[in-house]
Order: structure tokens, then C-alpha cells, then sequence
């Protein structure tokens, strides 16, 4: 006589499991019918599952993906069931328009993970207007203007250091070495005092603990239910990321206490910071001491990497046009001693090269998601209901072909006679109301540090071949922030340095 449990089997294998596999398929079927941007172009994966993008993302080739799928599909092409982006002038100017609609969605604040917002994480339009006010006052050009000593102080030490580093070995490494000058110039500009890296040539803990929470932020998007189980585990990675945590913490709040010491003592003469106003909101009551904190952090995280990638490509693509680079050396070469950015923006060279590199490498060039509003979209003559997600990556803006002539050519002479088109597809800093906070202070730095590099170099650098550095090395990697591929930029003079 047979068992109850044989019995059962065959009754699980010939019914209950079949039923249960086809329920599945139908449920499937039912969300692929219903799916409410079935009628916008993309790739068939893309309705059944964001599987296939989210691999893009962990490996690095997001933007990339995303690319191919415009070449194939169009302007405005379904990424995920709930995704699209878009590759249009027009479609960008709805947007990121002054009063937008469209909110930040939760990756934001997935991705930094921290419950405190900030300017960037906010996805509450009042919160974000009412913060915005307080802090961009800090960027502004009168602002940052006051700060111009320091950050060109910092950009002459890095140059100074890079000429060592020459002299010693014959080649530089300027990715390692902006990545330091850009570090301690937002490390002065928040806290009152440089991170002194350019000084000891190696990151200090605090620098080393932000890139390694700033790194997991992609994994915190794309795995949040696998990194949620794995932050409730007694042992493992959880740990090292609280004392992470706690040792940021302690750092910034003796940062902060330090600076505000010397406000209270003097509030008119107190070297000027991104945070002074916040310091003095924090002292009437208006604003949390834990926000000032996060906020720190926050510009640190902003203005580190960013700055490091645009020298870092301004200088590798330079070095691979003798003659463009031969220009800017006789451009910057006629400079006055003590030359501050007001003389740097007249130059022209300098401001096409710039431009050209935030087109051909901005630092950010995925789209940044936003929740398409109530009543939805139209986009190209498709609507898109309300709640789906919309992005605009400034990859493909800037590589359409309609628009730009050899797209992925580094051709500074473009900027020469930009064209309307040109300035409707440039995002390299986003846009709207919600536009970087320091694109402005990120162009000072810039231009000093590429005057400045190009007058102490000024016979000319090309690629180093050396320490199996290759063109591979120089690939950008999107993880959010694009940073070239070997976390490093090898060149070397043209001739002997005098």
C-alpha cells in the first residue's frame, strides 16, 4: 500500500505545480497587456522585466544600453515596464522647466542612504525650494568670488605636486592628483580647512569612508531588498558600514563645532564657506545642526569626483591634439601673475575646451529620474500616465547626430558658433530649478586648474603608456558618477620640462 507522501507526489507534479506555472505565465501575460507603456518603442524585455537594465547598471554600461536602444528605437524609447528616457530638445525643456512638475523620485534617497535630505535627495518641491534659497546663496558668484584665493591656492599646489611627480618618474598620474586638489578644495570651501591631501599625496580616513559609502549607493538602488536582509544580520559588511558611519559623523560634527567657534567669535571676518549662511540658520533655530552635518557631507560627495573627471578627460583628450593643446598653452602662457577667473573667462580657448568636455564626459551622465506628474505627459506624440518614471541622459543629448557633427569627436572649435540646437541639448549640469548647486564654483576651479596646468606644462603632454596603463583605462564606467574605467590618467611632457 502506498504511502500518503508518495501519493502526493504525483498529484503535485501533474497538477498543482503545471497550474501554478501557468497562473504565473498568465499573470505576466495580463501586465504585458495592461502595461500602460506598451505603445511606446523599446526592446520586449522591457515590458516583461527591468532585468535586463538593471544588469546594464551593475556592470557599468547603463548609459551606454540605453544609447543603443535610442539608435535602434528613437527619441523617446521604454528602458523598464515603468521607464522611459528621453532624447529630445523639447521633451527636456518640459521637464526640468522653472516649476516643473515632475518630482524626484525615491532613488534619490535609495541611493545616498541616509534619512536625512538634502538638496539633492528631496523630492518635496516647498523643502527643496525653501532649502535651495538658504544654500545657493553660498554658490553665488559674489560668494564663490570670496573663496577664489583658496581654491586657486589649491590648484597651484596640485600643479606644483604633478611637476614633482613628473620629475620623479618621468609621467603623472593628473587623475589622482585632481581627485586630491578637488578634495581639498571642497573640504576648505565646507568645513573652513583643506583635507590637506595635496600635502601628504594619500587620502586621509574621512575621504577614504565617503568613497566607500558613496560607492554602495548604486548597489542600495539596484539590490535594496538583498541590502536591506543583509543590514539586519548580526555580522558581515553591516558592521564595517556603521563604524563607517560613526566615524563620519564624529569627523563632521568636530569639523562643524570647529568652524563655528570661530563664527561666533567673528561672524564678519570668519572665512567664507558653502555653509556659512547654514551656520547662522543653524544658530537662530531655523535649521537642525544634523541638517548643516548632511549637507557638508553631501558637497563633499558632489564636488570630489565630478571636478577630478572633467580635468582628468580635459587633459587626456588634449593630449591627443598636439595642436589644440599647443593653443591653450600660448593662451594661458600670456596670463598676468595673480589672474583670477574674471581675466580666465575671456579666454576663448579655455571656455571651448571646457564645454567641449562637459559634452563629450560630463561627470554625471545617466538620466536622473523624475516622476511624470498628475493628468501625465505627452512626449513625442506618446502620452505617459502619471506615476512612470522619465529621465534625460545628457550621454545621448549630447551625442545626437542631428544636432552635433561627429559626435564623438572632441572638437573644441564646435563652441566656436554654437547653434541654438547646441545650447537646448547641452545638460551637463541638469537643469531647471533643480540644476546643480555648484556648477559655478566648479567652473573657477576648472579654469584655474586647467590655466594652471597648461602654463606649468607648457611644452605639451601625451598619453603614458607605462604600468599597463591603456586606452581601456580611460573607458568611463557609469555608476551614477562616470569616472574613467582604471580610476586613473597617465601623461607624460612632449620634451623635457625647463
Amino acid at each position: 500500500m502506498d504511502s500518503p507522501s508518495v501519493q502526493k507526489t504525483p498529484y503535485l507534479t501533474i497538477y498543482l505545480l503545471p497550474a501554478i506555472i501557468l497562473a504565473l505565465l498568465a499573470y505576466k501575460a495580463y501586465t504585458i497587456a495592461t502595461n500602460p507603456l506598451r505603445h511606446i518603442p523599446g526592446p520586449w524585455i522591457s515590458l516583461c522585466t527591468n532585468l535586463r537594465l538593471k544588469y546594464a547598471i551593475l556592470t557599468g554600461e547603463r548609459v551606454r544600453y540605453i544609447h543603443s536602444l535610442h539608435s535602434r528605437y528613437g527619441p523617446i524609447v521604454r528602458i523598464s515596464p515603468s521607464e522611459l528616457d528621453l532624447c529630445d530638445a523639447a521633451a527636456a525643456k518640459t521637464v526640468y522647466k522653472m516649476g516643473s512638475r515632475f518630482m524626484k523620485t525615491r532613488f534619490y534617497s535609495v541611493f545616498t542612504g541616509s534619512k536625512v535630505v538634502n538638496v539633492f535627495s528631496s523630492q518635496d518641491a516647498q523643502w527643496h525650494g525653501q532649502h535651495r534659497r538658504l544654500t545657493s546663496a553660498n554658490f553665488s558668484e559674489q560668494s564663490v568670488k570670496k573663496m577664489e584665493p583658496f581654491i586657486a591656492q589649491n590648484v597651484q599646489l596640485a600643479v606644483r605636486r604633478m611637476r614633482e611627480e613628473v620629475q620623479r618618474l618621468g609621467y603623472v598620474d593628473v587623475f589622482k592628483w585632481f581627485m586630491f586638489m578637488a578634495t581639498d578644495v571642497i573640504g576648505e570651501a565646507s568645513f573652513g580647512e583643506s583635507f590637506r591631501m595635496l600635502e601628504t599625496g594619500k587620502e586621509n580616513q574621512y575621504i577614504s569612508d565617503l568613497e566607500t559609502l558613496a560607492s554602495k549607493g548604486i548597489y542600495r538602488v539596484e539590490l535594496e531588498g538583498l541590502v536591506n536582509i543583509v543590514a539586519k544580520l548580526p555580522f558581515g559588511p553591516v558592521k564595517e558600514i556603521l563604524r563607517i558611519a560613526a566615524r563620519m559623523n564624529a569627523y563632521a560634527e568636530d569639523s562643524v563645532q570647529r568652524y563655528w567657534r570661530l563664527y561666533s567669535a567673528d561672524p564678519e571676518n570668519v572665512k567664507p564657506t558653502l555653509l556659512t549662511k547654514e551656520y547662522a540658520a543653524v544658530e537662530d533655530g531655523t535649521l537642525e545642526p544634523l541638517q548643516l552635518r548632511r549637507d557638508a557631507s553631501g558637497y563633499i560627495i558632489a564636488g570630489t569626483d565630478t571636478t577630478a573627471v572633467t580635468g582628468t578627460y580635459a587633459v587626456w583628450e588634449l593630449s591627443k591634439l598636439p595642436e589644440v593643446q599647443e593653443a591653450l598653452c600660448r593662451e594661458v602662457a600670456d596670463l598676468p601673475e595673480g589672474f583670477d577667473d574674471e581675466i580666465l573667462r575671456t579666454l576663448p580657448l579655455l571656455d571651448r575646451v571646457l564645454q567641449e568636455t562637459l559634452r563629450l564626459h560630463p561627470a554625471v551622465e545617466q538620466g536622473l529620474p523624475r516622476a511624470v506628474p498628475d493628468g501625465g505627459a505627452e512626449f513625442g506624440g506618446y502620452h505617459v500616465p502619471a506615476g512612470q518614471v522619465v529621465g534625460i541622459q545628457a550621454y545621448s543629448m549630447h551625442r545626437d547626430s542631428t544636432v552635433w557633427r561627429d559626435p564623438e569627436t572632441f572638437d573644441p572649435s564646435r563652441w566656436e558658433e554654437s547653434t541654438k540646437a547646441m545650447q537646448d541639448n547641452f545638460y551637463p549640469f541638469g537643469g531647471g530649478s533643480r540644476v546643480c548647486l555648484g556648477m559655478h564654483f566648479a567652473k573657477v576651479e576648472l579654469r584655474h586648474a586647467l590655466a594652471n596646468f597648461y602654463r606649468t606644462f607648457d611644452v605639451g603632454m601625451k598619453p603614458a603608456f607605462v604600468q599597463g596603463f591603456t586606452e581601456k583605462d580611460m573607458e568611463a564606467v557609469s555608476y551614477f558618477l562616470s569616472p574613467p574605467r582604471g580610476k586613473r590618467c597617465y601623461v607624460m611632457p612632449r620634451k623635457s620640462l625647463s
